[in-house]
């Protein structure tokens, strides 16, 4: 069984300034380690969401960027095939035109033609005739 006399007192009074001298060594000192470390690591922990934060906004302000020059890239597209799709249309215009100018121009050079060989081959029945006449009188 447990006997209680003296010793018990100075063993209890040896634990207590062990404690109080463990304390003053030991214990605070591990304490602010701790409270200084768990600063740090709060730091670095708010200083990595900051990052993060950062990171996600750059990246969302170059998605942004990147839809705008897709969608600027797609007006132009279509700015360009409009033009060139204008400036066919003119050039098909011209083409025509100049095609009908020039089809305008060989009928009336053939009309000119044919009326001219038609007006030779008129005088050319008249003389024939006036040979053929000759002829049948003349022989």
């Amino acid at each position: 069984m447990l006997d209680l006399n003296i010793t018990l007192v100075f063993q209890l009074f040896n634990f207590i300034i062990a404690i109080f001298f463990l304390n003053i060594l030991l214990i605070r000192p591990i304490r602010e380690i701790i409270k200084k470390r768990d600063a740090i690591m709060n730091g670095l922990a708010a200083e990595a969401d900051a990052f993060h934060a950062e990171a996600t906004q750059k990246l969302s302000d170059y998605e942004a960027k990147l839809a705008g020059a897709r969608q600027e890239a797609g007006k132009n597209r279509e700015e360009g095939k409009n033009a060139g799709l204008l400036e066919l249309q003119a050039i098909v215009g011209e083409a025509q035109q100049s095609a009908k100018q020039l089809l305008e121009e060989n009928r009336s050079r053939l009309h000119s033609q044919a009326d001219q060989a038609l007006a030779e081959l008129r005088d050319g029945i008249d003389n024939f005739s006036t040979k053929l006449g000759q002829k049948l009188v003349g022989n």
